[in-house]
């Protein structure tokens, strides 16, 4: 995937040209980014459930994907995790409301905030952040889908069964999903989803279908932010995706950045769920480490 560093020399100064460089570009153009931000640069846009495919003994495939997800949907609703506050969530509602409390779910955590998702690749840990500050992280910008491949908030479908599912709806696409406000969390960082079929990357940084290597070898998010500026036309965008490094020395200054400037804070980010407190347990005991055979 096409990567842009800072040149700058101390961690406090790549940190800033960091925040400022994403914003310019969250601002400047007519693209539309949807920003992700991860801790561990070794890991690519590989969604929780896709990462749980790939790692098993089962096929890497869509079909595999969706049945795993059926299972953890049924296990949610056997236990009532779909009543909220009244409600009963549908089951795209039921998998975002899951996924950001740790369960590996075929939806891709992605923020319209880059500052939210800059917070996210700085605190590797709500209650340890310096726990990822021997590791490099990784900011990824990835453009928003058409509006034609966006998916309604409630959407009703069932995600896999006989009949039409979302499953079975995805084609090649990539699909956004703006979910309804089903936590806290969701609300406070923005959030949304990217979804897709499950496509094996191989040696590649994606499970889901994006371009992310141009035909040719010019860096476009390279010469772009080069560029910032200098009058003429910016490097034409070739990818649908870019990252930008953040290297292990930055993580510190960029935290601290973060809580001076932006006016987050971990328990604004991160707020407990009082009023159920269960839903973490249950999303992290289907987290991305849990072995898929035991589920399908």
């Amino acid at each position: 995937m096409l990567t842009w560093k800072s040149a700058y020399g101390t961690p406090e100064q790549i940190a800033r040209d960091i925040v400022s460089t994403a914003m310019w570009l969250h601002t400047t153009f007519r693209e539309v980014w949807l920003w992700r931000g991860q801790a561990n640069a070794a890991y690519g846009l590989i969604p929780g459930m896709h990462g749980r495919v790939l790692s098993s003994s089962h096929p890497s495939t869509e079909t595999t994907a969706s049945e795993a997800t059926a299972h953890l949907l049924t296990t949610a609703r056997t236990i009532g995790l779909h009543e909220y506050n009244g409600a009963k969530l549908p089951d795209l509602a039921l998998l975002a409301h899951l996924q950001h409390y740790g369960a590996a779910t075929p939806l891709l955590d992605v923020s319209t905030d880059p500052l939210i998702a800059l917070w996210m690749a700085a605190f590797a840990d709500p209650e340890r952040p310096e726990d990822g500050d021997g590791m490099p992280g990784s900011l990824f910008g990835v453009l928003k889908p058409h509006e034609k491949n966006w998916i309604t908030p409630l959407d009703a479908r069932n995600y896999a069964g006989p009949s039409a599912t979302v499953s079975s709806s995805l084609g090649d696409k990539v699909w956004w999903y703006q979910a309804p406000d089903v936590t806290e969390r969701l609300r406070i960082q923005r959030g949304s989803f990217l979804l897709s079929p499950l496509v094996d990357p191989g040696a590649g940084t994606t499970s889901i279908p994006l371009v992310t290597e141009p035909q040719t070898e010019r860096n476009w998010i390279v010469e772009r932010i080069k560029n910032r500026g200098k009058a003429g036309q910016p490097a034409k965008r070739t990818t649908d995706a870019f990252r930008i490094e953040i290297p292990a020395s930055a993580k510190a200054p960029l935290r601290s950045l973060l809580i001076q400037r932006s006016g987050l804070t971990v328990a604004t980010v991160y707020p407990i769920p009082w009023h159920r407190p269960y839903i973490e347990q249950f999303a992290q005991s289907y987290g991305r480490s849990r072995d898929l055979h035991l589920d399908i």
